[in-house]
């Protein structure tokens, strides 16, 4: 199961250095923030994904259906976290003045920080449609060994 974590969160991680980078000339924790939530995007995800790939099925079908399960829980927790340091940074809240919650429901802050959301939520799901079944190789490798 660690070796599957360690995985996972390098999976994530990697797929977040694109983007990270873009936003690398932001200055803050942008990018570090990015690249830690994804690293436990991934990490939660296949895991998700490899529960269902140990049920025995084989074959390159079973590859594209661990993608889209790894796509998809992975891309939903990075979503849920997209969506709330985006709302938080929209509305310009700090520790300093908590008082500010009422902004995170502002009209203007709740879809801006959706539309970001569901942008790393597409992200997430194409690259596990598409580069999921080189990651699924792998899992099956550590099942198979059993050092998952």
């Amino acid at each position: 199961m660690r070796n599957l974590l360690v995985l996972g969160a390098a999976w994530g991680a990697l797929l977040a250095l694109p983007p990270a980078a873009l936003m690398a000339g932001e200055p803050g924790a942008a990018p570090l923030a990015a690249l830690l939530g994804a690293a436990l995007a991934g990490a939660l995800g296949t895991l998700a994904a490899a529960r269902a790939l140990s049920g025995g099925r084989g074959g390159f079908r079973a590859l594209l259906g661990f993608g889209a399960l790894q796509g998809l829980s992975g891309g939903g927790v990075a979503a849920v976290l997209v969506w709330g340091v985006m709302a938080v940074s929209i509305a310009g809240l700090s520790p300093a003045e908590p008082g500010g919650l009422s902004a995170l429901m502002r009209p203007a802050v709740f879809v801006g920080s959706f539309f970001v959301a569901l942008s790393a939520f597409v992200y997430a799901l194409l690259a596990g449609l598409l580069l999921g079944p080189v990651l699924g190789l792998l899992v099956i490798r550590l099942l198979r060994k059993g050092e998952a």
